[in-house]
């Protein structure tokens, strides 16, 4: 069996046995979005002119590789810093859906229909690259779940030692790496597209 072929078999064992806690934190995340869109709506009426250039839609973004460094390195620290109770995989999908909603009505604010037209340069790269933000979170988790799972097993009499408490609870660890991987693989998806087409994309569909 290849290699490719293990690694899809694994994923996809490991999307389906998280499939819950996928879509709760996916919801988490929309739910998260879509307060901040809100809340923010009336607080960015107060923010003065600011140069859009450089680092918004239509701007001067970082590059490909730029974009995706930052990105793995962001999720990377978020996956081992799960291991502390999965602390940082809920405040870091839960900051990430703040600062989309906020800066949705950044734009709002500073350009016609700026929040439609934040959403359509989402769209492209969004697809993978919040999904990519979401995966993380979940590999975070399952990360402290095999952690606690590998301790309280350890600590039971029906298990015999750290080795056999590993054969027991290894398959977490395995799942929360393969779907680490995965967001990755969608991270090297979506960097290209946010730095080359997302723009181009929102300036055809509806124009800025």
């Amino acid at each position: 069996m290849s290699i490719l072929v293990k690694f899809k078999d694994l994923l996809v064992e490991a999307l389906r046995d998280n499939k819950r806690l996928i879509i709760g934190l996916y919801v988490l995340f929309i739910i998260v979005f879509i307060a901040a869109s809100f809340l923010y709506a009336g607080k960015m009426a107060n923010v003065g002119n600011i140069s859009v250039s450089g680092n918004g839609v239509g701007g001067n973004v970082d590059d490909a590789i730029g974009l995706f460094i930052h990105n793995v390195e962001a999720g990377i620290l978020t996956y081992i810093g799960s291991i502390f109770f999965a602390i940082p995989a809920i405040v870091v999908l839960v900051y990430n859906g703040i600062n989309l909603g906020a800066l949705g009505q950044l734009f709002n604010q500073m350009i016609p229909n700026g929040f439609l037209k934040y959403i359509v340069y989402l769209i492209p790269h969004g697809i993978f690259e919040i999904t990519a933000t979401v995966l993380q979170s979940v590999a975070g988790v399952v990360l402290f779940l095999f952690i606690w799972r590998f301790i309280k097993t350890w600590r039971s009499s029906e298990t015999n030692g750290v080795s056999d408490s590993f054969e027991k609870t290894k398959k977490d660890l395995i799942q929360s790496i393969v779907i680490m991987i995965f967001s990755i693989i969608l991270l090297l998806i979506a960097a290209p597209i946010e730095a080359y087409v997302s723009a181009p994309f929102s300036e055809f569909i509806l124009g800025f």
